[in-house]
This record gives C-alpha cells, sequence and structure tokens, in this order.
C-alpha cells in the first residue's frame, strides 16, 4: 500500500509526461537523422501527437474547468493536426493536399481557443494592450511578408490552389502570435500552465518558421519543435494550474512598465530598418507594403499616446481612496456648468458627523472604511449625469445640473436617508451608523457666481452641524449665521465610549 509520504514524493503527471514526451522527440529526431527505422519514426511522431490530442480532450472533460471551451478548441486543433499527420504518412504527399487542409484548420481552432482565454482572463476590449499587439503585430507581419511570404510566392509557375496555402501557413502563424501577444500582454496570473501554453504556442510557430526557411534539410529539426509543442500543450493540461489559466484579471496600474515601452520602440523601428535593408540590397518591390505598414504604425503608436494621455489624466481627477472625482475637477466643472447660459445649477455638500470620533476610537483604517462606504451610497443616490466628488477630508460634493430648489433639496434628503440607512464594519466586528449633516445652494438664486455659490453650500452645511447634524438645510432657508470671523466656538460634545457606538 502506497503512503501518503511516498505518493508525494512521486513525480507529478505533468512532469512525467514532459520528459517522456522529450524523450520521444529526441528519438524522433536520431532516428530521422540516421533514417534508422522510418517507420518506426513516424508512428513515434503520430503517436505523440495524438497521445496529445487525447491527453488535452480528456483531462478537460474529467475536471471540467470553468473556460474549458478553450481548452476543448486547442484539444480540437491538437486532434486536427494528428489527422494532418495521418494523411500525410498515408501517402497524400501532393502540394496542396488533405493534409494541408487538416494542418489549416487547426489555426482557427487554436486561435478560438486563445481568444476564448482571452477574453475570460481580461474582460473588455483593453485598448492599450489592443495597440500593444496591433504594432507588435504589423512590424512582425511586415518582416514576414518581406522575407518569407514573398519569396515563397514568387514563383510564377505555382498554381493559385498551391499559392494560396503556401500564404495561408505563415499568416496563420501571423494571426496566432497576435493573439498570443494579446494573452501575454494582458492581465492574468502567470501560472506554470499559462507559461507552457506560451511555450508551445513558441515552438509551434519556431518550426513552421524553420520548415518554410530550410524546407526539406531542416525538417528534422523542424519536427523536433512540432514534437516540443506536443509536449508543451500536453503539460500546459495535466498541471493542477490549468483551471486557473482563465481567472479574470485583477486590476492593473495604468502606466506600462518602461521595458515594455523599450520592447514597443523597438519593434516599432522594425518597419523603417528594412526598407533601408531593401534599399541598400537595390529591391524596392515592397516599398509599398513597408509605407503602409509605417503608417500603420505611425497610428498605432498616437493610439497609445492618447491611451497613456487619457490614462493620466483619469489618475489626476480621480480620488485614489474612493474614486470619486478630486476637488480640482468638481471645481472645473463647476465653472464651465456656471458658464453656460440659461442652466440652474445646484450644489450639495455634505460632511461625515463625528468623523474624527470615529478615528480616533477605532483607528484610521475604520475611517477609511467609512469613507469608501459613503462614496458608495452616494454614487448610488446620486443621479446620471450628477457629478459627485470627494471634496476634502470627510466633505463630499454633488454638482446637479438642471435643478431648482426642490428638486435640490429633495435629491439631498435621499443623499441623507441612503447614507443613514446602513451600518459600516468599523473593524473587530463592531458595525458604526454613519450620518451626513448637509448644504444645499442653486445658481442663479443663491449667488452670483461658481465660488459664491460653493461658500454659500458650505454655510449651509455648517448651520446644518450647528442645528444638530444629519439633515439638510437649503441656502435659502438657513438659519442666520455670522460670518467666518464672527462664527462662535461650536458646543462641544461629549466623546461616546465605544459601547455607544457599538450600539449605534
Amino acid at each position: 500500500m502506497t503512503t501518503v509520504r511516498e505518493r508525494d514524493a512521486q513525480p507529478p503527471v505533468w512532469a512525467l509526461f514532459a520528459v517522456l514526451g522529450t524523450l520521444t522527440a529526441v528519438g524522433f529526431v536520431a532516428l530521422k537523422t540516421t533514417g534508422d527505422v522510418p517507420v518506426l519514426a513516424s508512428v513515434l511522431y503520430t503517436g505523440l501527437s495524438a497521445i496529445t490530442a487525447v491527453t488535452v480532450l480528456t483531462v478537460t472533460h474529467v475536471r471540467r474547468p470553468a473556460g474549458r471551451a478553450g481548452w476543448y478548441l486547442l484539444g480540437a486543433g491538437q486532434l486536427a493536426y494528428t489527422l494532418g499527420d495521418t494523411a500525410y504518412l498515408a501517402g497524400a504527399r501532393a502540394f496542396p493536399s488533405l493534409a494541408d487542409v487538416c494542418y489549416l484548420v487547426q489555426y482557427p481552432l487554436i486561435i478560438g481557443a486563445l481568444v476564448s482565454f482571452v477574453r475570460r482572463r481580461t474582460p473588455g476590449w483593453q485598448l492599450t494592450t489592443m495597440f500593444d499587439a496591433g504594432i507588435m503585430a504589423i512590424s512582425a507581419g511586415l518582416v514576414s511578408w518581406v522575407y518569407l511570404i514573398g519569396p515563397l510566392t514568387a514563383d510564377e509557375g505555382m498554381t493559385a490552389a498551391a499559392r494560396a496555402v503556401t500564404i495561408a501557413y505563415p499568416v496563420g502563424d501571423l494571426l496566432v502570435l497576435v493573439i498570443a501577444t494579446r494573452l501575454l500582454l494582458g492581465g492574468g496570473a502567470r501560472t506554470p500552465s499559462f507559461l507552457l501554453l506560451l511555450g508551445g504556442l513558441l515552438t509551434m510557430m519556431g518550426g513552421d518558421t524553420v520548415y518554410t526557411l530550410a524546407g526539406k534539410s531542416g525538417d528534422a529539426w523542424s519536427c523536433f519543435l512540432w514534437l516540443m509543442t506536443y509536449v508543451l500543450f500536453g503539460a500546459a493540461v495535466l498541471h493542477p494550474s490549468m483551471h486557473r489559466i482563465d481567472e479574470p484579471a485583477p486590476a492593473r496600474p495604468a502606466a506600462p512598465a518602461s521595458m515594455r515601452l523599450v520592447a514597443l520602440g523597438a519593434v516599432s523601428l522594425l518597419a523603417p530598418v528594412v526598407l533601408l535593408v531593401q534599399y541598400h540590397r537595390g529591391d524596392v518591390r515592397d516599398v509599398p507594403v513597408i509605407a503602409v505598414a509605417c503608417a500603420l504604425l505611425f497610428l498605432l503608436v498616437l493610439g497609445r499616446m492618447a491611451g497613456l494621455v487619457t490614462a493620466q489624466h483619469r489618475i489626476a481627477v480621480t480620488d485614489a481612496l474612493t474614486g470619486l472625482t478630486t476637488r480640482r475637477a468638481f471645481e472645473e466643472r463647476l465653472r464651465a456648468e456656471a458658464g453656460r447660459r440659461h442652466r440652474t445649477i445646484g450644489v450639495i455638500l455634505l460632511d461625515i458627523d463625528h468623523f474624527k470620533l470615529i478615528n480616533d476610537s477605532f483607528g484610521h483604517p475604520a475611517g477609511d472604511r467609512v469613507l469608501r462606504d459613503v462614496a458608495r451610497r452616494l454614487r448610488a443616490a446620486a443621479r446620471p449625469g450628477d457629478l459627485v466628488a470627494r471634496y476634502g477630508g470627510e466633505e463630499f460634493a454633488l454638482l446637479v445640473s438642471d435643478a431648482d430648489e426642490p428638486r435640490l433639496a429633495a435629491l439631498a434628503e435621499r443623499v441623507r436617508r441612503i447614507v443613514a440607512a446602513g451600518s459600516v464594519d468599523v473593524g473587530g466586528g463592531v458595525h458604526r451608523g454613519v450620518t451626513v449633516s448637509i448644504g444645499t445652494a442653486v445658481l442663479p438664486g443663491d449667488a452670483d457666481g461658481p465660488d459664491e455659490l460653493v461658500r454659500v453650500a458650505d454655510r449651509a452645511l455648517y448651520a446644518a452641524k450647528r442645528a444638530g447634524r444629519d439633515r439638510v438645510v437649503a441656502a435659502s432657508r438657513r438659519p442666520v449665521v455670522p460670518e467666518h470671523e464672527g462664527w462662535p466656538e461650536p458646543v462641544p460634545l461629549p466623546r461616546p465610549r465605544r459601547s455607544e457606538f457599538e450600539a449605534a
């Protein structure tokens, strides 16, 4: 009977598959280069391909990961390649043949698998990553056209079908490269299964490139790279982390890493470098293609820069703690709205009651939780189009367009009720009720300009606090309050004990 310790000491299944598969690939190359036992070499090649296809499909069916559609498509693509190998060994040696059809079917299946993984790992368009992938794809496509696709199709005696199939292979690799680049540059965990899958894609495209450039002379090494593709695909699906390969990505910083920018800059320079090389070679046939590639790269770089500017602007106008608009952005929007004639705008200023006591009693992390929770409730209470901002400290502001005094008062009361309706976990299992004091003002009516509008709303907010807190005071009916210099000192409130917070 195998003990737990002995079982844990055994190598994992994915590692065994990788080792045995690699040995099979090495054995195939040895037989291929020496010319001994060609039947055995064919059996090793096709057998490893078939075993990989069965492994991917079977493991996916047994484990049933959340994103199993991508794994099923990958297994189907491997099965199509196995059928192509079988057809080739059965005598389909003409070009193009049934084997080529099976080989080409693999591309849309693999692309579908990669798209499935991308969509699950990084939901949404992810424009920045798409720009990066586009820059790399156009540069790689240009090099592929000038040095691979163009020379392959230069033979005038080639039939239309042969020319189409010849072009289809590098184009398929290019499309796989585009989606794989998008997968690599996107978010999500870099699990071992993820890295094994990317390694398999790299060796697959490497094998295709070696075969295209070297032809029959490099057949053994291109086949070795293809066999290593099967090994890596099989190890990827067998690894325990396969079910996490398509987990959604957490939020990532908008600013790109410096190495990524360096790589994008180097890739963008490939087009002019290719142009210079072709110029010195005296070959100007591909100048139109290179010119189009340069133009597309220029537009993509501009789009990338616009994305960076937008991201930096978003960071500048967004409060890091609450995700609301900053005070500066609020004031800019207020001035812009005030400059529009024949429009009524309202300002709601609110302040969290006894916020300092929350910080003093439970610590600043508890205060941060309260701020985030109040911000969430403000977003829920605001109307579409209203601007919600963190005005400073525990103070928040709402900018309301096309709102007269009754509507503004009704909205402010709605905000007060929603904030007071729940409690906030301030830590240690203690839930604290939160209330806010609110002041409102309308332009025109309560003030002559945007700056005065905020001052008037702030005085109304102060009046709400003086009147007992947890209430709304409109500027038009606020109690008479002296100017700032003559304000009396607020009456000190007794410091509540922790038990009183818990009871609240």
